[in-house]
Formats: structure tokens, C-alpha cells, sequence
């Protein structure tokens, strides 16, 4: 005779009295942001963790299901069903939102769009590609923790290039 039963379904976040769980998954699909309507991918919990200031994280017994918005003109940097946080509960400047400055495309090495800009000014090219290709060799890159995204930063630094070899 089988049995049918359901599984228990846990939330992906620890209550008080457990400790952080900073290998949950990253939720899955894209949400819209509460602001802007454009759609947002999920972050780890330690992306978001180790991004938000000490005073931020204090507000929150979990820090998993958060979404990161990438548009530009966009105030929301993270947000969760009603819980919406901005540059301002952030420990670093978020370098893709428009007025951000330094303007930070790649946080583990520390390529920014100024730097991106200087480069082509002086020699009509950029290395930055190639130097962030390198060195996610070695010594190896740390996206997941270091970039308010939680991923790779080539896609927006290759767009970043674009758009100052437009305006330069």
C-alpha cells in the first residue's frame, strides 16, 4: 500500500533562533521591481549580507529572497516583497545606478567607468577586459560577495565600454 504525503516545505530563511544559512539557494526567475517595473534577478544572502550596512542587516532576522535592481535610474538597490532598500543602506556605492561615483563596474578589481574613460582618452582603448579576464585566474574574482549584482561583472563592464566609447 503507498502512502501519499507532502513534503515540508521550509522557508529558504533561518528564524532568530537559528544561525544564517549563507548556502541558500538564489531565487530563481526575475520579479518586477516595486519601482521601476523592470525585472529583477535574485542575490544570495551573503551577497546581500556582506553589501548592506551593519545598521541595515540589524533590521532583518534573514537575509535571503532579496531581488537586485540593475536599472540605472532606478533608487532600489535591493528589494523583498515590501521591504525596499536603497545607496543609502548600502556599504558600497552601487556604480551602476546614474550619479554613482566612483561609477564601479568591476569590484574585485577595481575598475570603474572613470578609470574606463581616463584609459581610452589617453590611449584610444581600454585593457579592462582583458586585465579583469586575467586575473579571475588568478588570484580569482569574488562577485558573489563583493559585486552588489552577486555575478559576473563582464557583461556591464563590456557595456560600460560601449558607452563611453560613444561619448569619448
Amino acid at each position: 500500500m503507498f502512502s501519499i504525503f507532502k513534503p515540508k516545505i521550509e522557508s529558504s530563511c533561518s528564524t532568530e533562533s537559528e544561525a544564517h544559512n549563507c548556502c541558500t539557494p538564489q531565487p530563481k526567475g526575475k520579479v518586477a521591481c516595486p519601482q521601476c517595473g523592470e525585472k529583477a534577478k535574485g542575490v544570495l544572502g551573503k551577497t546581500f549580507e556582506a553589501l548592506v550596512t551593519d545598521e541595515t542587516k540589524a533590521k532583518f532576522s534573514c537575509f535571503d529572497g532579496f531581488y537586485y535592481c540593475k536599472t540605472s535610474t532606478c533608487k532600489v538597490v535591493y528589494f523583498r516583497n515590501n521591504e525596499i532598500l536603497t545607496q543609502d543602506d548600502m556599504n558600497v556605492i552601487v556604480g551602476l545606478k546614474e550619479g554613482a561615483k566612483p561609477a564601479t563596474v568591476c569590484y574585485c578589481f577595481e575598475w570603474t567607468k572613470e578609470k574606463i574613460k581616463a584609459e581610452l582618452e589617453a590611449t584610444g582603448e581600454t585593457k579592462a577586459l582583458e586585465d579583469i579576464k586575467g586575473k579571475m585566474e588568478n588570484p580569482g574574482c569574488s562577485c558573489e560577495i563583493l559585486n552588489p549584482s552577486g555575478g559576473c561583472c563582464l557583461g556591464d563592464v563590456g557595456k560600460a565600454i560601449k558607452e563611453i566609447q560613444k561619448a569619448v
